[in-house]
């Protein structure tokens, strides 16, 4: 696999994590906040020309005024999951921290053609605490 297909990242908040498909897919939504963050993305996205070459954030502003850039990954039935002192998926929520690595891989099916992007693996080095998710509460 070429190298510019794919991206790792390393300590990375996660904001949400759906893991069961409601009609909307699996994702797992990080905290792309930090500048090296961002910057890794956009060039994975544009060198990939995923979603036309332009990365999607979300700007989330809490009840405390703090706002948050985020930027969301889709999950697959190949998405592996493991973690740190048997830490897995399970762990996974609003505070986790994890490293991550996603593919980005072309389609052509009766729907269109393009590139898209999925998790390869997700390794959770810190799970969610129950004040990170008692924060987010709304």
């Amino acid at each position: 696999m070429e190298d510019n297909k794919v991206i790792q990242l390393f300590d990375i908040k996660v904001i949400f994590a759906d893991l069961e498909d409601r009609g909307f897919g699996r994702n797992i939504v990080i905290d792309a906040t930090d500048q090296a963050t961002q910057d890794a993305i956009d060039m994975w996205v544009k060198d990939n020309n995923i979603n036309g070459g332009t990365a999607k954030y979300k700007d989330f502003t809490n009840k405390d005024g703090v706002t948050t850039k985020q930027y969301t990954f889709k999950l697959s039935e190949y998405t592996q999951f493991g973690g740190k002192d048997n830490l897995d998926e399970k762990a996974l929520g609003a505070g986790a921290i994890i490293n991550l690595s996603a593919s980005a891989y072309d389609y052509d099916n009766k729907f269109g053609k393009g590139t898209s992007a999925a998790l390869r693996a997700v390794y959770v080095t810190k799970g969610a605490t129950k004040s990170a998710l008692s924060a987010i509460a709304r």
